[in-house]
């Protein structure tokens, strides 16, 4: 199968493809968004895999996501689905969706060279010098494809 670039974010993807799985951008002509059938869609949402317009959704950070789904955290093609500054609770958080067959994955910046030695919190900038906050979260992520799923999972575990 021959394999193009996608032309927004230079990622290798499959000729036959009707839109990019790691940025959205719709390769496809005529496809209409899933809300207005009269609007050709603007791209397809990474979390839901559903065309959409420019009213229904847009790119944030350079991924088209629906306006449902824009709020995600996304690093590198995972969504955060999770978090808790409890080790315990995102192993086992983790450990359920595998046996589920997704594909989680632990995001922690505790170990980051901002540690600050505390067990729980590490300092990070807001970008503005004199503001800095404690962030002591670790994230279980899961690729983008795999959310909805991987949220009807956790909805239903005792947490």
């Amino acid at each position: 199968m021959a394999e193009v670039i996608c032309s927004y974010c230079q990622n290798q993807i499959s000729e036959d493809s009707d839109f990019c799985p790691r940025c959205g951008s719709l390769f496809a002509e005529n496809i209409k968004c899933k809300l207005h059938d009269d609007v050709d869609a603007e791209g397809v949402c990474l979390i839901c895999s559903e065309p959409y317009c420019s009213d229904c959704g847009n790119y944030v950070n350079k991924l088209f996501l629906c306006n449902k789904h824009n709020s995600y955290e996304i690093y590198e093609g995972f969504a955060r689905i999770f978090g808790s500054s409890d080790h315990l609770q995102c192993d086992y958080v983790k450990s359920c969706l595998e046996q589920n067959s997704i594909h989680p994955i632990i995001f922690s910046n505790k170990f980051s060279q901002l540690y600050i030695g505390s067990e729980n919190y590490s300092v990070f900038s807001t970008g503005d010098q004199s503001k800095f906050f404690i962030h002591n979260e670790i994230k279980v992520m899961v690729p983008c494809s795999e959310v909805l799923e991987a949220e009807k999972i956790i909805s239903g575990l005792e947490l």
